[in-house]
């Protein structure tokens, strides 16, 4: 951060060291954001690789943990084993969202049973995320760090009706576009049908 890069390269690290690295990571991205130097690049970029170590995949436990955070880190479109998030976007959540606090590592005698880890998936999660983290994935796929967030703080009943609820969305959407295709090829026949008529007529003619 300090060399105006932000980037970070977690590809060496075991999954736990990378959850540790990613904290201070961010720690120091928001220590740059509110102090306003030095500046960020446009994008920044977080290199995870595509590698498992120990059966974990440091790609997918990183993920977790920045979704579940709701950051704006999204995997890259063209290489996998990237995460790019805008910069601008970045600095307003590391500023302003209740997930980035409080950042700094503290020892501690004991964890509560909820934040410890447990691998499931091939990644290493938070245990109390875990009903959540099944829910969403097995429901709806891969979804956006914000929304996956979003519905897992819900309660459990109410994560339930809103997986519900944007199931029956993408069905609705899924039909309406549907519809479209159909409207628009039958609209298509019936134009080569004209044409095909007023052509013939012509040559008879």
């Amino acid at each position: 951060v300090a060399d105006k890069d932000w980037g970070a390269d977690f590809r060496k690290l075991s999954g736990g060291a990378a959850l540790v690295g990613l904290t201070l990571w961010l720690d120091h991205m928001q220590d740059a954001s509110l102090q306003g130097c030095p500046e960020s690049p446009k994008s920044v970029v977080l290199i995870t690789g595509t590698a498992e170590y120990n059966m974990v995949s440091l790609n997918s436990t990183l993920k977790a943990c920045l979704w579940e955070m709701g950051s704006p880190f999204l995997p890259c479109k063209t290489r996998s084993g990237l995460l790019v998030a805008k910069a601008h976007s970045l600095r307003m959540w590391l500023k302003d969202s209740p997930f980035c606090l409080d950042l700094e590592l503290k020892d501690a005698p004991s964890l509560p049973e909820s934040n410890s880890m447990q691998l499931i998936g091939g990644c290493f999660i938070r245990r109390g995320l875990v009903p959540a983290f099944k829910d969403i994935t097995e429901r709806l796929g891969i979804v956006r760090p914000k929304k996956f967030a979003r519905l897992a703080l819900l309660p459990d009943d109410r994560r339930v009706k809103a997986i519900q609820a944007d199931i029956e969305g993408r069905k609705e959407k899924f039909e309406k576009m549907k519809k479209r295709v159909q409207l628009k090829s039958t609209r298509n026949m019936k134009l080569g049908t004209r044409r095909y008529v007023r052509t013939a007529f012509t040559s008879k003619r």
